[in-house]
């Protein structure tokens, strides 16, 4: 969860001009091993019609959580996107970055409720634009990214009820006080969840209409 002084716990858009960038494909989502140059140009020109479509079923995109260790509510999460041109020809893109936070200031993830979020690969498992997690929850836009289990020193930990998200109200508009209100850049922290501001939330979300919704989250 990621509660902090009584907030609500966190964290796609017109399309923006996409800069190459040097962020590789991470393991979990390797490009394709290219193969032999003969076996492609008899395998693209006998089925071109056919390789072009499967090509481009295999484009997507993932979300990217780079942790800043000197201070963790000052870290980028970045959408992805892996093009994929033919067998031969994968080019990746960061479509867009923001400022998100998470947790309280520890670079400890396995401390329950304070610690950043784990360095780990997450399943993105549903969206919501209108959460209605009350008081003490997620409201308004999130994406839910399940438990992550830590073991720093063989016992673990076992973090729980994970998303992204910020604050504001389950209709997705700022409330008039906590935990529905954004203050500035203290409501970075939380108790381990990824936080962003809520037009950055509204920016993200905005993508879904115009890539691939994203189905992992690398946290690193």
């Amino acid at each position: 969860m990621s509660t902090v002084r009584g907030k609500s716990k966190f964290a796609y858009g017109a399309v923006v001009a996409m800069a190459v960038t040097g962020i590789g494909v991470l393991p979990a989502h390797a490009a394709p091993t290219p193969a032999k140059a003969a076996q492609q140009l008899s395998a693209v020109s006998a089925t071109s019609a056919t390789t072009t479509k499967a090509a481009a079923s295999r484009s997507y995109t993932y979300l990217s959580f780079k942790i800043n260790r000197k201070d963790t509510s000052n870290s980028r999460l970045s959408l992805v996107y892996v093009q994929v041109v033919n067998p031969d020809k994968v080019h990746t893109y960061t479509v867009k970055s923001w400022r998100a936070g998470s947790g309280t200031g520890s670079t400890n993830s396995c401390l329950s409720k304070r610690g950043v979020l784990p360095s780990a690969t997450y399943d993105i498992k549903t969206f919501d634009a209108h959460h209605p997690g009350g008081p003490h929850g997620v409201n308004g836009i999130s994406w839910y990214i399940g438990d992550k289990h830590c073991k720093p020193h063989g016992k673990g930990t076992n973090r729980t009820e994970l998303f992204i998200h910020s604050e504001m109200l389950p209709s997705g508009k700022q409330g008039s006080s906590e935990p529905y209100r954004w203050d500035g850049n203290s409501d970075y922290k939380s108790n381990g969840c990824i936080k962003l501001k809520p037009s950055d939330a509204r920016d993200l979300a905005g993508y879904r209409s115009t890539y691939p919704r994203p189905g992992k989250l690398y946290v690193s």
